[in-house]
């Protein structure tokens, strides 16, 4: 049996198609570039299958058995995998958008680079050449998908894609905002700072780079130590320098963590805000840590 017939754009599935289908792939012929629109293949089983670059556009593959199938550049439009088992799926550059994934079994799905799908990609490719109307509307589309996949995901447990998902649905969001407005420009620091709560290296670096700046920021004004004035000054030498700024390394630690052993007091009004600044940032910062922290272990 040929392919041929599938492979014509103006080709209609009737009742035949689901099992000319199965036997093609049970053929060892790849099954890339067919054209299933409204297609109705409940329950097929398609074990392995390259359905790459296919026109799946609404069609039911409910019930359907697609272990490890090949569905890259596919599309997939408003197509029913309720149910379907799409474990070790290639998902890569999908047109995913109004596509039914109701209790599809997702795990070890490859959703592509960074999870980031075909309407987003479209998006960057449109700011690129200066379509910024395309760009927002492509931007919107993988908006939706992502909140898509997100409940999806979420409701088997797939913590991991869960947190890359949401990342980039937080990502397309900002990304629809005006440039430079107070909104986007927060947006952007959450995700500089924080990785919106995903990523734990962001966040120990912002823990980090806050706790040394304010160190430093410290020694300009000086601080209260006991007797002493923790100050940086040009008479110093490097290892009295050093000694200063292990001292307010401290101090901004305690700040920082909201201790307040109270050993280490600001004397100015530089040195009093700062304070009180690290000491609210912080507390968001660790509170952010701590759920970042537990998210991941609770995944494994």
């Amino acid at each position: 049996m040929s392919k041929e017939k599938f492979l014509n754009s103006d080709y209609k599935p009737d009742e035949n198609t689901k099992q000319e289908i199965e036997d093609l792939h049970k053929d060892g012929k790849s099954l890339s570039d067919i054209q299933l629109k409204f297609a109705d293949m409940k329950n097929a089983k398609l074990v392995n299958a390259d359905l790459s670059h296919a026109d799946l556009t609404r069609a039911d593959f409910s019930g359907a058995s697609l272990y490890g199938v090949n569905l890259e550049g596919a599309n997939l439009f408003k197509a029913n995998f309720e149910g379907t088992n799409l474990k070790a799926a290639n998902m890569k550059n999908c047109n995913l958008l109004g596509v039914d994934l109701t209790a599809a079994k997702l795990n070890n799905v490859d959703w592509g680079d960074e999870h980031k799908v075909i309407n987003e990609v479209e998006a960057e490719q449109a700011i690129a050449d200066g379509d910024h109307q395309t760009a927002n509307d492509k931007y919107k589309e993988a908006e939706d998908v992502y909140r898509n996949l997100k409940i999806n995901l979420q409701a088997q447990t797939l913590g991991e894609d869960v947190g890359q998902v949401f990342l980039r649905e937080m990502i397309t969001k900002r990304k629809q905002l005006p440039m430079f407005s107070p909104l986007r420009i927060a947006s952007k620091i959450a995700y500089l700072t924080t990785g919106y709560g995903e990523k734990i290296g962001n966040i120990l670096y912002t823990v980090i780079g806050s706790i040394v700046s304010c160190a430093f920021l410290y020694g300009i004004e000086g601080v209260s130590y006991g007797d002493k004035l923790l100050k940086f000054e040009g008479t110093q030498s490097f290892a009295e320098m050093l000694n200063i700024f292990g001292d307010l390394f401290y101090f901004s630690v305690v700040v920082f963590s909201t201790v307040g052993f109270g050993e280490i007091l600001p004397i100015g009004p530089l040195g009093k805000t700062l304070m009180i600044f690290e000491g609210l940032i912080g507390g968001l910062i660790l509170a952010i840590l701590i759920i970042a922290i537990y998210k991941q272990l609770m995944d494994r």
